[in-house]
């Protein structure tokens, strides 16, 4: 649209340079909707910093081919792929400024209002002391999307606990996908996956005991999605799958923190392992809820994340080498 001069795009990308190339920082995440050759000759006064937010999935695709426009990158996970961690492969792409920033980001609620999600949980368990983390009647929930490979492992899962594996989402068909998958010769989920509201799930989350986690890579790579932080501030043992490099370890301390699993047969056995040592699991559980509210605030962490970008120093020598790449 930008090569063509696509009326609709370069009306926003009028607007949007008229409302921000004057500001002192400018943040893009999610995804970057400005082509780098704008980024490079309209926004020249702003820090420019770019958010890696979905990876390493589509890395290549909505975040490379950008990263030379911009003065500095964040980061989600700690690892990128099971050979780099993400800040030293920021650095092989050459953007040697780069930040850690831990996935807690604010909601909007019912009123419109924005919230920060672990602001409540602490709040509940200020008010309910210790059963809090041992009056939960539920043994195991998993709360995401729709996604193939995913779902293959939900279903091993559903398989060996029956109703004693809560599973929640937006699924497509009416919440009947997974059952749909059986049309098409694979696994299928023989149960509707029900959506909740916020509200419920954070009540779900209170009666439960263990938090089951998982990322959308089969092999260990990517590290620090939502749930990971979601699951132990809600009071839960934390579940999760490992990292590349073991990445995971730098956001919860294993067996202390949080339990990671090396395939579905480990993850099965020590779900069976912690809901018979309660007294375990609800040790482990207390020290994941400490980690996340003490380290992984998330206002804090955007505060911090701010800080840190304003202080970004602008791109040296970019003019003299912007001419290959345009």
């Amino acid at each position: 649209m930008y090569r063509e001069g696509h009326p609709s795009y370069m009306r926003f990308v009028h607007d949007f340079v008229d409302q921000f190339k004057d500001v002192d920082l400018l943040v893009m995440a999610t995804y970057n909707p400005l082509h780098p050759e704008i980024l490079y000759k309209e926004f020249r006064k702003p820090i420019k910093i770019l958010g890696f937010i979905d990876e390493p999935n589509s890395t290549y695709l909505r975040g490379v081919p950008y990263l030379w426009a911009f003065d500095g990158a964040f980061y989600i996970t700690p690892s990128f792929n099971e050979d780099f961690l993400f800040p030293d492969a920021l650095k092989r792409w050459h953007c040697e400024q780069s930040y850690w920033f831990p996935q807690v980001p604010p909601r909007v609620n019912a009123m419109d209002e924005i919230e920060w999600p672990l602001v409540p949980a602490r709040s509940e368990a200020s008010r309910t002391g210790d059963s809090f983390f041992h009056d939960r009647a539920l043994d195991v929930i998993y709360v995401g999307g729709f996604y193939d490979p995913k779902v293959d492992r939900l279903i091993q899962l559903k398989k060996k606990f029956g109703s004693r594996m809560q599973i929640y989402g937006r699924w497509p068909i009416a919440g009947y996908s997974g059952l749909a998958r059986g049309l098409l010769g694979k696994s299928a989920m023989w149960s509707k996956i029900r959506p909740v509201s916020n509200d419920v799930r954070t009540k779900l989350f209170y009666r439960t005991k263990i938090g089951f986690n998982m990322h959308l890579s089969q092999v260990p790579r990517e590290t620090g999605n939502m749930r990971m932080y979601e699951v132990p501030a809600h009071g839960m043992m934390l579940l999760c799958d490992k990292a590349g490099l073991d990445a995971h370890e730098r956001i919860f301390e294993p067996d202390k923190e949080a339990v990671f699993y090396d395939s579905m047969k480990d993850a099965i056995d020590k779900i069976e392992y912690y809901l018979e040592h309660d007294d375990e699991r609800e040790r482990i559980a207390r020290a994941g809820f400490a980690r996340v509210h003490g380290d992984y605030d998330g206002e804090a962490n955007l505060k911090k994340l701010l800080d840190w970008a304003i202080a970004v120093p602008k791109r040296v020598g970019l003019d003299s080498k912007v001419t290959a790449v345009l």
